[in-house]
């Protein structure tokens, strides 16, 4: 490979992380990345970001999120399952409801989205 010239001023620490060599090396995994990216996608809609935020309050099941939002029973459940394949909520059985709540990741999330 031909040599890249690189600016002075981010030389000296470019050559101390190993170049583009251990640079590339420390960059997170393919797996990391896919895990970022599903939440980023999980982020990307205003209604999943609402119901976040209520369930950063207390676990909810479908019905309330329903009457909250006005959406189509259909509509949330679809919502429900991008979050919970992201890994940010999570739900359980009680009798014929499904009790859906945050992860502890999905409470660090919320948490840090409300430092903006």
């Amino acid at each position: 490979m031909d040599e890249i010239e690189i600016p002075d001023s981010i030389r000296c620490e470019f050559e101390e992380k190993g170049g583009i060599a251990g640079i590339m090396e420390s960059l997170p995994d393919d797996r990391k990345v896919e895990d970022f990216v599903s939440v980023a996608r999980a982020l990307s809609d205003p209604m999943r970001l609402r119901v976040l935020f209520a369930l950063s309050m207390q676990p909810m099941c479908v019905c309330l999120l329903v009457a909250m939002t006005g959406y189509a029973y259909s509509k949330m459940s679809y919502h429900l399952s991008v979050l919970k394949e992201s890994g940010l909520v999570c739900s359980r059985q009680e009798g014929n409801y499904l009790i859906y709540y945050l992860t502890d990741h999905g409470k660090k999330l919320v948490e840090w989205i409300e430092t903006f």
